[in-house]
C-alpha cells in the first residue's frame, strides 16, 4: 500500500527514471514531467524559482520506495500552473495509484492557491488522456513536441542582406518590441533585462540593413537539450523564412557546446512553420493533447 507524501530530494533520482520511462513510448507519453536526470529536475524548479517539495506529490511504497508522482509546475505564487502529471511505475499500475496521487495533487494545488491547470499528454497515451478528463480535465487545442537531434543545416538566405547574430544587451529594445507586436503574453522591461542577465536564457537576432527584425529566445536549463521557447519576425519579414533560419543559426550555436538535441512546440495548424522547421532538421517527435482543469 502505497502513501503520499511531499518530494524530499533523496527522490529525485527515482523521479527522474519515472519520467524518462515515460519517454520511450508514445503510449506512456507526457510533456510533464520531460526531466532526463537528476539534475533536469532540480533545473526545472529552480528554473521557475519553486521549492519541488512544494509542489511535487510522491507514493511511498514503504522504505523510501517512491513508485509514483504528479505535481505542478508554476511561476512563484502564480494562480495558472502546468501539471506534471500522473506517472506511476509499471509494477504498480492498475491499482488506482494515478487516480489517487491526481486526486491528492490536485487538493494540494488548491491548497498553494492555484486556480487553473493545464496538462499536456500524448495523443496515444489513452490511459493518461482517460484518466484526466475523469477528473475534469477538458480538451482544448493540440502541439507538436519537434525534436532536432543534431545540428540543424544552415538555410539559404531568404532574404537578402539578412545576418544572424548573438543578441546584444543594446537589442534589448528591439527584441520587447517585436515580442510584443508577436501577441505572446506580456513581458515588463524589466522582465527582458532579467532574462538577459539569468544565465539559462539565450537570445539570438537577426538584423536587415542593422536593424533588428527577428529574434529567437532559448531556455538552457537542460544544457544537453534546450528548448526554443520564442521566435519573433518583424511583420514584414514574415512567412519568409527568416525566422526559421534564425532558430538553425541559434541552435547549431549550441550544438558546438554541450547540446545534443534541442525541443520545439507547435501548433499543427501552423504548416508554414512546420515545414520550415522540418527542412532545417526537426521532426514531428509527439502530438500533444492540451487539457484544462478550473480548480
Amino acid at each position: 500500500m502505497s502513501t503520499l507524501r511531499a518530494f524530499r530530494r533523496s527522490d529525485a533520482p527515482a523521479l527522474a527514471r519515472l519520467a524518462a520511462g515515460c519517454q520511450r513510448g508514445e503510449a506512456d507519453f507526457v510533456l510533464n514531467p520531460l526531466w532526463e536526470s537528476e539534475a533536469e529536475l532540480l533545473a526545472e524548479f529552480e528554473r521557475h524559482g519553486i521549492d519541488p517539495g512544494e509542489h511535487l506529490v510522491v507514493a511511498d511504497a514503504g522504505g523510501d520506495s517512491v513508485v509514483g508522482m504528479s505535481g505542478f509546475l508554476r511561476a512563484p505564487k502564480a494562480s495558472l500552473a502546468g501539471m506534471v502529471c500522473p506517472v506511476v511505475d509499471r509494477s504498480e499500475r492498475g491499482q488506482g495509484l494515478g487516480g489517487d496521487l491526481l486526486r491528492g495533487a490536485l487538493e494540494h494545488g488548491r491548497a498553494l492557491g492555484i486556480e487553473l491547470v493545464t496538462a499536456g499528454i500524448g495523443t496515444r497515451n489513452r490511459a493518461g488522456y482517460a484518466l484526466l478528463t475523469a477528473h475534469g480535465f477538458r480538451p482544448v487545442r493540440q502541439h507538436y513536441l519537434m525534436r532536432c537531434d543534431e545540428a540543424p543545416a544552415a538555410p539559404g538566405r531568404s532574404v537578402e542582406g539578412i545576418e544572424y547574430s548573438a543578441a546584444k544587451p543594446e537589442d534589448l529594445d528591439a527584441i520587447l518590441e517585436i515580442y510584443s507586436a508577436c501577441g505572446f503574453e506580456t513581458r515588463s522591461q524589466a522582465r527582458m533585462e532579467q532574462l538577459f542577465q539569468d544565465g539559462i536564457h539565450d537570445h539570438s537576432v537577426a538584423r536587415h540593413d542593422g536593424r533588428v527584425v527577428a529574434f529567437v529566445e532559448l531556455e538552457t536549463h537542460w544544457p544537453r537539450r534546450v528548448w526554443v521557447a520564442f521566435v519573433g519576425v518583424s511583420s514584414e519579414l514574415r512567412d519568409r523564412g527568416v525566422g526559421s533560419g534564425l532558430v538553425a543559426w541559434a541552435v547549431a550555436q549550441r550544438f558546438e557546446g554541450e547540446a545534443q538535441s534541442a525541443l520545439l512546440m507547435l501548433s499543427p495548424a501552423n504548416r508554414t512553420a512546420l515545414r520550415a522547421y522540418e527542412k532545417v532538421g526537426f521532426r514531428r517527435y509527439r502530438l500533444i493533447d492540451v487539457l484544462e482543469k478550473s480548480l
